[in-house]
């Protein structure tokens, strides 16, 4: 007699909170650059700002999926996201002063720690 036993994997906390983070600030992020460049006015640089940033965005989104699934591309694709948000948090502390940013830059880094940890790794192995 043969007995089956079903194997379920929960996935880590890390990995759950890395890819909660990573959606909240693709999603505020995006809409906030689009909204707040809406009312400087569409000039060719704030569509190329948006459109830029959006699509960064969007790997962040996509990247988040395919972390949360387990794919280790995805956790790969969410530590760079969260590089490239803690960059263009120091970037605009420093060049405009946006001391506003700074929120993202911690979220940000708690999504790296949270992408870099041994459990997030061996999830998406």
């Amino acid at each position: 007699m043969t007995s089956t036993t079903l194997s379920t994997t929960r996935r880590p906390a890390t990995v759950v909170t890395a890819t909660a983070l990573t959606t909240l600030l693709a999603l505020v992020g995006g809409y906030g650059a689009i909204f707040f460049t809406g009312l400087d006015g569409w000039d060719a640089a704030g569509i190329t700002f948006v459109t830029t940033y959006d699509a960064i965005a969007l790997f962040g989104l996509v990247s988040a999926w395919a972390m949360f699934l387990g794919n280790a591309h995805g956790r790969v694709g969410v530590a760079a996201y969260a590089i490239f948000m803690i960059g263009f948090t120091v970037m605009k502390v420093l060049t405009i002063q946006e001391l506003q940013a700074i929120p993202f830059g911690v979220v940000a880094l708690g999504v790296l720690a949270a992408a870099l940890h041994p459990r997030s790794r061996a999830y998406t192995g």
